[in-house]
Formats: structure tokens, C-alpha cells, sequence
């Protein structure tokens, strides 16, 4: 085959490209125009918009760094609109935006035959994974409905899209932009966040900047980002976030292990953070104390207070596995089951393991636990890619904090997925250089 031939055939997907996305233009111009005549201007609006999205999705590599400083942006973009309120509703924040189009351009180029094996290298996870995924179908098909619908495709896009991202974002190399990006974002909102809360839950926030903290800790290539750790060590404890804090202890240990650290790592890294967080615990005020150091129930004070309603929710949830201990009330029915047993009903019952077991039954708690457990093995043998170890701390870190928390909820799960899979995405890279190495 002669070079020309060559350029001509590798040419061919970038016009077949082209040639599609002209005429989705002019479409949505025609259309525009159409119902700007009829006075439609949010459908003219959206139309003209179109042609951008579209031009961001045939290049998702150039949305990795925005998705990166979109993480710690939690608020919810769909307000009413999809029903977000209560027990119904699919939340969305900026995030959730943009892993959908980032998506939605990796199916794109493998249309148009550009992909990177993206699906073969998160082959390591696909036993955990897919268990997870199918007792979730199945519990879907126990329990069929629009809002179940919505619910069920929340939670795979809370996992199953960031896994494949982050393998994209590795293969691409692009991985430590997005984590740049993030540890940035994570450290503003950390600085801010004992001035304004932007009405956010300060468990969600804390857990935000636990990861951002695992990951200086954990990924050597963000050490010119370590100068973070002076604003996110106390921003931790402003949180007052116990199931962050204990996470972030448990997430650095094993981080720690599967690294296999010497004295001097742990002197440069791990002391200072120590260092600046007693100091941080030292001068906050004693409200903030008594928080992060109550840990039984009671109702003299807030903390205590906490707990005493965490274990009322998880009395709740007991009566509710006792009732349906197989199947389950349905994935996002929580509210409407707890509403039949309680006056004061909520969304989740704080405790993870409770809540997959209320909505599916034991066979979905059981596949949670080998979707943690079975991907936090795999990680144990990558090890050695840059990622690996930060990908392990923040997933049991996260997994840790769901225990005595909300997990499924907006923008806590969704980094440590992301790790998982430039993880497996660095994973195969790593082989392919040791493949092409001469013997």
C-alpha cells in the first residue's frame, strides 16, 4: 500500500466526520430559524446552542480539564424540572453535563473508527462491575417504572460513566490535567467554604476535600500542588464531616501500604498534613471541636444529635429489609417505603450497606460489596500505576465514609470511579510499553 493511499484511507473518518456534523448544523439552523418565526425562542435557543455541544462532544479530550473543576460544583442545574425533589427526581449538576458528552464523543469517535480501547482496558474490573450492573437491572425489572428508570440510569451514571472516562482520560494521557484540575477547584471551595456554604451539605464538601487530599498524597505527579494541602487540611475540619475525616485517616493508610512507603514520603507528605490539621482542630472554634470529637448519641447536643437520628433511620431501615429482604422496595423508593413506617421520612437511611439492601434486597447489598471489595483487589496489582494507590484511598475512603452517610449522592462517588478507571487505563498502557520494550 502506497503513502497516499494510507493518508487517503485515515482521511476518510475526519471528512465522513465533517460531512455529518455540517449537516446537523445546518439542521439545527433550519430548525432554529423555523421556531424563531413562530415565536419559540427557547426551542430557537437550544437549537442555536446545539452546533456547540456538538462540537465538544467529536472532541472530548478537550473537556477532561472542565470536568475536572466541575466536580466540587455540586448544585443541582435541573431544579423541578426532572422532579429532583423528594424521592422522584434524576439530580443533575454541571458534572453530570459533562461526563454525558464526554460520552457521548468516545461513542463518536469509535463510530468513526478514532477510539481508544477504552472498554478493553477496564476488562480487570468487569467481574465486580457487571455483577453490580445486572442485580441492578434485575432489581429494575422487579420494580418497573419512569422514576425507577431515572433512578437506576443515575447510578450508573454515577460509576459506570466515570469509569469509562477516566480509562479514556489514561489513554489519552490526559488523566493528571482532569486531577489538576480538580485538586484546584477542591482548594477554592475548601478556602471559601468556612465563609459561605453555597447552601451545600457539609458531608458531601468534606468528602470533596478528603479526596483532594488523598490524592496529593497519593499521585507523585501533583506534588507542585502540595501548597494545597494548607487550605484543604483545614477545610476538612470545617466541615466538620466525621465520616470524611475518619475516611480521608483510612484512605491515607492504605495509600500509604500500597505504596509502600519509606520514612522520608511520610515526613514530606503525611506529617505536615497532620501537622496543619491539629493546628486547624486547635484554633477552630469550640463548637467545631465538640462536633468532630462527638462521637455517641444524644440530644444535648448537635453532634450527638446526628447520631441519635442515624440510628433511628437505620431502626427504619430494618423494618423495611424485614418486610421485603430479596427484592426490595425498588432503587430510588426509599422515601415512599420509610414514608409508610415514620412520619418524618428521608431519602436514604445513612448507612449504605441499608440502603441496598432496602432497595434490592441482600443480593444487591452482596453485590455492592463485591463491587468495592473485587475492584479495590484488582487495584492491589496496579500498584504501580501513578494513579493506582490514590485510586484505592479514595474508593475506600469514600466506600468508608458511605457506612454512616449518604454514598449515592451527587458528586461524592463520582472521582473515585473516575481513579478507578485511569487506573485500568494506565494499566494497559503500562503493558503496551513493557510489550514493545525489546527482550
Amino acid at each position: 500500500m502506497s503513502a497516499d493511499t494510507l493518508t487517503v484511507r485515515l482521511a476518510r473518518p475526519r471528512y465522513s466526520e465533517g460531512l455529518v456534523f455540517g449537516l446537523l448544523v445546518a439542521l439545527a439552523a433550519a430548525i432554529a430559524a423555523y421556531a424563531l418565526a413562530g415565536g419559540h425562542t427557547v426551542v430557537a435557543a437550544v437549537m442555536c446552542g446545539l452546533p456547540i455541544v456538538g462540537w465538544f462532544a467529536t472532541r472530548p479530550t478537550a473537556l477532561l480539564a472542565l470536568l475536572g473543576l466541575s466536580i466540587p460544583a455540586l448544585m443541582s442545574l435541573t431544579g423541578n424540572g426532572l422532579g429532583s425533589v423528594g424521592s422522584n427526581g434524576y439530580n443533575a449538576s454541571v458534572s453530570d453535563f459533562l461526563l454525558l458528552l464526554i460520552g457521548a464523543g468516545i461513542v463518536f469517535a469509535w463510530m468513526f473508527g478514532r477510539s481508544e480501547p477504552v472498554l478493553r482496558s477496564l476488562r480487570p474490573v468487569a467481574l465486580p462491575v457487571l455483577a453490580y450492573a445486572a442485580v441492578m437491572v434485575m432489581v429494575l425489572s422487579l420494580h418497573p417504572g419512569l422514576r425507577e428508570f431515572f433512578k437506576t440510569g443515575q447510578r450508573f451514571e454515577l460509576f459506570l460513566l466515570p469509569l469509562i472516562v477516566g480509562a479514556f482520560a489514561a489513554l489519552t494521557g490526559r488523566h493528571i490535567r482532569v486531577l489538576q484540575a480538580y485538586v484546584l477547584a477542591t482548594t477554592v471551595l475548601a478556602a471559601v467554604w468556612p465563609i459561605h456554604h453555597f447552601a451545600l451539605n457539609k458531608n458531601p464538601v468534606g468528602q470533596l476535600i478528603a479526596n483532594a487530599i488523598l490524592l496529593l498524597v497519593g499521585v507523585r505527579a501533583l506534588r507542585r500542588l502540595w501548597p494545597c494541602l494548607v487550605l484543604l487540611a483545614p477545610g476538612l475540619i470545617f466541615t466538620v464531616s466525621r465520616g470524611a475525616i475518619g475516611g480521608a485517616v483510612i484512605g491515607i493508610m492504605v495509600v500509604l501500604v500500597l505504596q509502600r512507603t519509606r520514612a522520608r514520603p511520610v515526613l514530606t507528605r503525611v506529617l505536615p498534613l497532620a501537622l496543619v490539621a491539629l493546628a486547624a482542630f486547635a484554633f477552630a472554634p469550640t463548637a467545631v471541636q465538640s462536633r468532630v470529637t462527638t462521637l455517641h448519641p444524644g440530644t444535648s447536643t448537635p453532634g450527638e444529635f446526628a447520631i441519635y437520628l442515624r440510628e433511628k433511620y437505620a431502626r427504619d431501615a430494618h423494618e423495611i429489609i424485614d418486610e421485603h429482604p430479596w427484592t426490595g422496595v425498588g432503587i430510588g423508593n426509599y422515601y415512599a417505603a420509610d414514608s409508610t413506617i415514620t412520619t418524618t421520612p428521608v431519602l436514604d437511611p445513612h448507612q449504605i450497606l441499608l440502603q441496598q439492601e432496602a432497595e434490592g434486597g441482600y443480593v444487591l447489598a452482596a453485590a455492592f460489596v463485591l463491587l468495592i471489595g473485587g475492584t479495590l483487589l484488582v487495584l492491589r496489582r496496579m500498584r504501580q500505576v501513578d494513579v493506582g494507590p490514590a485510586a484505592a484511598g479514595v474508593l475506600i475512603a469514600t466506600a468508608a465514609h458511605g457506612l454512616v452517610d449518604i454514598y449515592w449522592v451527587r458528586g461524592t462517588p463520582i472521582l473515585g470511579w473516575l481513579l478507578v478507571g485511569m487506573a485500568c487505563g494506565g494499566f494497559m498502557k503500562l503493558r503496551r510499553e513493557r510489550l514493545s520494550k525489546p527482550a
